[in-house]
């Protein structure tokens, strides 16, 4: 017992330290926020009305393009060419309506009597001025361009215009105080003749004074001048008195209306007309040949006719050459003076006329007629007047070609067809920085001629702006036999540097030539016929090349209150980034985020609708211009794949990366706006060909990781908060330190 109690009273007599506080745990959250989630499968290019087709099971992609090639067909009887055509045009001169705009001339001009004293009015007080001496108050000229000599139609240089309707006025209005005194107001042409004139002998002082004159008939040059004088009366030596509150003046007003113009009178240039008349559709090929006689001289055989109609009211020399038809003399040519209201036909025959076209070696497809139109000179004079009003008349020309009939074709036995030209077209864009290391163009051929048919083939690209690219190639189509009716000869060409250049489209043209050395069976109705493949393999080499896909993702705008969460409890925040590679391609990624949906490739490279204003890009819109914000959140560099020896992906690129990003970009991604986020994908160029399958992709994810202190941020919230709150509790992952 007394040990107890000893115990209790060491136990009492001692001192302890207090017990510290708890330690409360601290929890942290993670928040992700999706940002993109964009996948880039090759696959989709397959689009079978552009040309691209793929194969998942032999992981390939390649373009094809085929037609048919049109038939080239003999025919019986290349000896006569059943023309029997038209050639007809019209010549009006409805160009010089656009010379004939009306004209008007206004010229106004004040002189205050306070300049040419040197004083200033209007005073509160009546001024009186020494006496004012009689002297000139105005003498000036003012030139005025009525039209460009050298630029009207028809025309090698115009003398001068006739006015068909036209008034000058002028008005003087005299307030000076004082007379005026021979007021004189010219209109005149540059070589001085005088046009019209108002002459004011005297306008005494307080009166205004007007006249005007009919410039009907008047001739006016290229330009004119408005000379104006005037002489103030003065006081006679008697002192000026000005009353108060007065600013004494004269003006000046002249008018030149010019309504309408009746002619222009000059010297006209000779008026060239080209025309090309089509000959029916023929199976023959003609480059030179010489026409038969036809004896019994039939109007419908080898007769050129023709019949020309001037109802203009001007007079003209006609001269037509048809550069198809040559006799002895060069090609055949008529000559006629046709004067206002004549009609003027004849005919003139052909025969043993030798038919080609300027260049003999060139196939004769088309009739060339040039018509030289020369206007006459009016009677007794130099120079040629053409009125404005033609009264509906024109030149009316009309030619009519019988059948042609020869007795000698050039060439036949070197029988030549124009190969119809195969157009190829909707060439899928956006390759313009790939190579493709072959594209095949395959022709197959079936010929049942009996005779080898040599091909001269042409296959040339067409781009925008650039010069077209030109591949060549010479084949051969076997010849049929009466053992084998029907032959069949394939080709292949490599046509890459033409679809390299990404051409808005192809044409394949050339010629087949039966040569002459060769023995050949001709038959009326034989023919030869095919068709074509253009294929390309997706094997290519590229230059380097960025992109942006074209649709976004869209981060909604954050309210004040989780906002202001955010910013009290963040810890840390991060862009993180997966990258999966199955392209056979290294280069990096951008993530872009804008204020506005769009995004410009390059700054200098913008849409409709956008402009670069101080290093800003504007969005215009009906309420205003609108600044397209974009930054870059983060770049990751794409992961490289593995690649076999046939440059094929044989294991993709695979990339995760964490990237810390700053306040700002932290405020970006949280603010009160609505923001848009896309990758910029950069491809680095290839020295190799490498090969692009069906399965390849891309797929890129992003997600904005912030790590928060759990209390700032789910602590005690209002009712009307929770929603919001509960609404980010779902991204939340929670774990205790």
């Amino acid at each position: 017992m007394l040990v107890i109690l000893s115990l209790i009273w060491w136990s009492l007599s001692c001192t302890y330290d207090p017990f510290q506080a708890p330690e409360m745990p601290v929890f942290y959250q993670t928040l992700n926020l999706p940002l993109t989630d964009v996948s880039l499968p090759l696959g989709d290019l397959q689009d079978s009305t552009n040309g691209i087709f793929g194969d998942s099971l032999s992981d390939s992609l390649y373009f094809k393009f085929e037609g048919f090639l049109d038939t080239v067909t003999l025919t019986e009887d290349i000896f006569v060419i059943p023309t029997a055509t038209n050639v007809a045009f019209q010549q009006d001169f409805g160009s010089m309506e656009d010379a004939s705009d009306p004209v008007e001339i206004s010229f106004y001009q004040k002189f205050r009597l306070a300049t040419l004293a040197g004083i200033s009015l209007p005073q509160t007080s009546e001024y009186t001025t020494p006496a004012v001496p009689r002297a000139p108050l105005i003498d000036q000229e003012m030139p005025y361009q009525i039209f460009d000599k050298d630029e009207i139609p028809y025309f090698e240089r115009v003398d001068y215009l006739t006015i068909g309707d036209g008034e000058f006025s002028t008005i003087v209005e005299n307030e000076m105080l004082m007379d005026l005194d021979s007021v004189m107001i010219r209109m005149k042409n540059k070589d001085g003749s005088i046009i019209a004139e108002s002459f004011y002998e005297n306008i005494p002082a307080g009166e205004t004074r007007s006249s005007s004159s009919d410039l009907q008939g008047k001739h006016f040059q290229d330009s004119i001048i408005v000379a104006i004088s005037a002489i103030l009366a003065g006081t006679d030596g008697a002192p000026l008195v000005i009353p108060a509150n007065t600013d004494p003046y004269m003006s000046l007003t002249v008018n030149v209306s010019i309504n309408e113009i009746e002619s222009f009178t000059g010297k006209p240039e000779p008026i060239e007309t080209r025309t090309a008349q089509k000959l029916p559709e023929s199976n023959n090929t003609i480059f030179k040949g010489i026409l038969g006689e036809t004896h019994t001289l039939s109007p419908d055989t080898n007769l050129i006719s023709w019949r020309i109609e001037n109802t203009l009211p001007i007079n003209m020399n006609m001269e037509l050459v048809f550069y198809n038809f040559y006799g002895e003399s060069g090609p055949l040519t008529i000559d006629a003076i046709l004067n206002t209201g004549e009609v003027s036909q004849g005919s003139d025959r052909l025969d043993l006329d030798t038919l080609r076209n300027i260049d003999p070696t060139t196939i004769v497809d088309s009739i060339l007629v040039v018509t030289t139109i020369t206007i006459l000179p009016d009677d007794g004079d130099t120079v040629s007047t053409i009125p404005l009003d033609f009264g509906g008349g024109m030149l009316d020309f009309s030619l009519n070609i019988a059948i042609m009939k020869f007795k000698e074709i050039v060439g036949f036995f070197n029988e030549s067809f124009a190969i119809p030209p195969i157009a190829i077209s909707d060439i899928p864009a956006g390759f313009g920085d790939v190579n493709f290391g072959e594209v095949l163009l395959k022709l197959h051929l079936y010929n049942e001629i009996q005779a080898q048919t040599n091909l001269e083939l042409n296959i040339i690209g067409y781009k925008e702006n650039q010069a077209p690219e030109l591949i060549s190639a010479n084949e051969t189509i076997y010849k049929a036999s009466d053992a084998e009716l029907v032959v069949r000869s394939d080709m292949e060409i490599d046509i890459a540097p033409v679809f390299n250049m990404v051409p808005d489209s192809m044409m394949v043209f050339g010629e087949a030539s039966i040569p002459a050395n060769d023995t050949s069976r001709l038959q009326v109705n034989k023919s030869f016929w095919g068709s074509y493949e253009v294929i390309v393999p997706f094997v290519m080499q590229i230059n380097d090349m960025t992109f942006i896909p074209v649709s976004s993702s869209k981060l909604a705008p954050m309210d004040a209150e989780t906002r202001q969460r955010l910013q009290n409890g963040l810890i840390e925040a991060a862009i993180i980034s997966e990258i999966t590679n199955d392209f056979p391609l290294s280069g990096r990624v951008e993530v872009l985020i804008s204020t506005y949906d769009y995004f410009p490739l390059y700054a200098d490279s913008l849409d409709s609708g956008y402009q670069f204003i101080n290093d800003t890009i504007f969005a215009i819109t009906d309420t205003g211009n609108i600044a397209v914000i974009i930054d870059t959140l983060v770049t990751i560099e794409l992961p490289e794949p593995v690649l076999d020896l046939n440059w094929r992906v044989r294991t993709p690129g695979y990339v995760y990366q964490s990237s810390v990003i700053d306040s700002t970009k932290i405020e970006i991604i949280i603010s009160d706006e609505t923001h848009y986020i896309r990758p910029r994908i950069h491809f680095n160029g290839t020295e190799d060909f490498v090969y692009i399958g069906y399965n390849d992709i891309i797929r890129i994810v992003t997600l904005f990781s912030m790590t928060l202190e759990a209390g700032t941020m789910f602590g005690p919230v209002s009712p009307e908060d929770s929603t919001e709150i509960d609404t980010l509790a779902k991204h939340v992952s929670i774990y205790r330190k």
